[in-house]
């Protein structure tokens, strides 16, 4: 007897995860292509009719459905009545996801029928470097040009109540650090992740952006993604997952939204459940090639496939020309000067970063390998890359303050109670050597890659070249769990780097951090080594001839030992490059102070340069100083502008999402 081949396929669909529907969807396709149709309902026509010779695909695909449903039925009739309530019986959704390695997009899309389409959507960013805010304005110019009315917000900007009127959200949202959302995005990611009342008329999608050389890759977008799912949104295309190279996978993305909103097809509610988490899974994270880029800076075109102009991935090889202290021997820690020279070009602009990734001490190295036993040539097979133990340890694996995910994983292996604290390799090693039983190398296969470091450039490429970067390096020192004196792991790697010594090192851009107009006054607070982005932006106005005025306030501790880049700071001054220049060196005098007091001292004149359109600049330590100049910026609008706090508090909220008030803290 023959089969109703689309019904028992839609029967299936009801109680099938996202995950097994990837393979039915694509039997469905390989059955339409090769002309299968149901066959006749013999009973009505009173006589038996031929039923069409059917294809290969659509025989295994009726196998594929039987065993389907063999396993189906042994979930219960129970589970299968309550999958089939979450799932209207109206639509098919289906997902598809296409292998990397083949030349076809790997967009996982979700496409559904029954309901009106979509007019509206609000795309709501959260960046640290700028790049999620431009592709916001990308998407928005998109979308606006197939006939959705698009409005963009920054996180930090958006309402969560507007949550409950939302037809479509998009989130752009980058991740940085161990998994944290971008400061501006952390009310909104908090508030996501607390809100009780559910979003079942909320559509949504999102795009993150990340970086794999750090474990949790886009975990704030992943966040956004499971939070709105557990709220029950509706999720109309699946999570896509960009690297530092972004272009690609972020304008496959916006292909998959574009053409799903244009075409026609209706998204309709379909409840947050299990199956809507699992389906998370299947994302879009392909970065083929060198990528691709956006086709111009307005934000009013599509991105472009092609030849990339990225650098993000791309590590340069350069030599050490020059490494010396900027601080007095009797200064209480070394800042030095280090400038790094290349044969070929390097493509940055003022404002963006360096990242190195340090090697490992050989002599740690040697200590583990002595405790573990391990011989330092043998061979180990470590994230799909086959090396030596000796260079996995030297040059891959961090071993160094281990992360909880590690050290969770160790506590498992070696079945031995841990402290509850980020050590080194070699201290678990030395006091909780692993019995002999265990295999050692299962515990090199669990730790992380070492990740990138990142320092502000204080070179100008008008001033110094572009084969040539600067560096301001603070020596860094600090206490362990155990109570021993530990220095920083990048900073002493690059301490070490003699003159002549060769090194690689990136470029990451941050847009959100440029120098301002040619005409415009700027205004700039750069403490201690957050000096180093305001050297690169005054030697490129002075180079660029541009007329703006320039404001600077640094600070540090002593003027005698402290005073970074004395010379070159007292001739911008002398030559007008720079307007006004005040200090703070805090142990000076009986009482302290720090760059939010000279900044209250010059409050008046602060809110002048700011009413006049003075763009506002801040770099180096996030806390405390980045949060006590915004506290003391708030006292001067309360008392020069006469607000109230909260008043205030808006205001300096206005200057950030104007782009007058930008942050480069850490």
């Amino acid at each position: 007897m023959d089969r109703d081949l689309k019904k028992d396929f839609k029967e299936i669909v009801k109680v099938a995860s996202p995950k097994e529907r990837i393979w039915m969807f694509g039997f469905l396709e390989a059955i339409v292509e090769e002309g299968y149709t149901e066959p006749p309902n013999n009973t009505d026509s009173g006589k038996d009719v031929p039923a069409k010779k059917e294809s290969e695909a659509a025989i295994e695909a009726k196998k594929a459905i039987t065993q389907k449903q063999t396993q189906s039925s042994n979930n219960g009739a129970s589970q299968a009545a309550s999958s089939a309530s979450k799932t209207d019986s109206s639509y098919i959704s289906m997902a598809t996801l296409v292998a990397p390695d083949q030349n076809k997009s790997n967009v996982a899309v979700l496409q559904k029928t029954g309901s009106e389409s979509i007019k509206t959507a609000t795309i709501v960013f959260g960046t640290e470097t700028g790049n999620s805010k431009k592709l916001a304005s990308v998407l928005q110019n998109r979308l606006k040009a197939i006939g959705v009315k698009a409005k963009v917000s920054s996180t930090n900007q958006y309402n969560p109540k507007d949550l409950d009127k939302e037809e479509l959200l998009l989130t752009i949202i980058s991740t940085h650090g161990d998994g944290d959302p971008p400061e501006a995005a952390r009310k909104f990611h908090e508030s996501l992740k607390n809100r009780k009342e559910s979003l079942p008329k909320l559509k949504y999608s999102v795009l993150a952006l990340g970086d794999t050389s750090y474990p949790l890759f886009c975990k704030a977008g992943e966040d956004v993604d499971v939070f709105l799912d557990r709220l029950q949104a509706t999720r109309i295309l699946n999570i896509a997952m960009c690297d530092v190279d972004y272009e690609a996978t972020a304008d496959e993305w916006m292909d998959a939204i574009c053409n799903l909103l244009s075409s026609g097809i209706a998204i309709s509610n379909n409840q947050g459940s299990q199956e809507n988490q699992e389906s998370s899974s299947h994302s879009i994270s392909r970065n083929n090639g060198n990528g691709a880029h956006l086709a111009d800076d307005k934000g009013d075109a599509k991105l472009q496939n092609g030849t990339s102009k990225s650098t993000a991935r791309k590590f340069h090889l350069g030599t050490i020309t020059k490494s010396i202290d900027l601080t007095d021997a009797a200064a209480s820690k070394i800042i030095r000067h280090i400038e790094i020279e290349t044969e070929e070009e390097i493509d940055y602009l003022p404002g963006d970063s360096a990242g190195f990734i340090p090697k490992n001490d050989p002599k740690e190295v040697s200590a583990i390998l002595r405790g573990l036993r391990l011989n330092s040539e043998d061979s180990i097979t470590w994230r799909k890359e086959t090396l030596s133990i000796q260079t996995l340890l030297e040059e891959k694996a961090s071993i160094r303050y281990l992360s909880k995910r590690v050290m969770d994983s160790l506590e498992a292996i070696t079945r031995k109670k841990l402290p509850n604290a980020r050590l080194d390799l070699i201290d678990i090693v030395q006091n909780y050597p692993p019995h002999d039983s265990i295999s050692k190398e299962s515990i090199l296969e669990i730790l992380e890659p070492i990740t990138p470091r990142y320092y502000s450039i204080s070179s100008s490429p008008e001033a110094q070249g572009k084969n040539s970067i600067h560096l301001t390096v603070a020596e860094v020192d600090f206490k362990t769990a155990q109570g021993k004196t530990q220095k920083g792991f990048c900073s002493d790697y690059l301490f070490e780097l003699m003159e002549g010594s060769s090194v690689n090192f990136r470029i990451q851009k941050n847009d959100n951090f440029r120098i301002p107009a040619p005409d415009a006054n700027a205004i700039y607070i750069g403490p201690g080594t957050g000096i180093a982005p305001f050297r690169s932006f005054l030697f490129e106005r002075d180079s660029l001839g541009h007329t703006g005025k320039n404001w600077l306030f640094f600070g540090n501790r002593n003027f005698s030992y402290d005073f970074l880049y004395q010379t070159e700071l007292l001739e911008f001054f002398d030559s007008g490059v720079l307007t006004k220049f005040n200090t703070a060196f805090s142990r000076d005098n009986s009482k302290k102070v720090y760059v939010q007091d000279r900044i209250r001292e010059n409050g008046k004149e602060l809110v002048e340069w700011l009413d006049a359109g003075a763009i506002l600049y801040i770099c180096g330590s996030k806390e405390p100083m980045s949060y006590d100049v915004d506290k003391t910026l708030i006292e001067i609008f309360m008392k020069e502008k006469n607000l109230k706090k909260s008043e205030a508090e808006q205001f300096l909220s206005n200057l950030i999402d104007t782009e007058r008030y930008k942050k480069d803290v850490y």
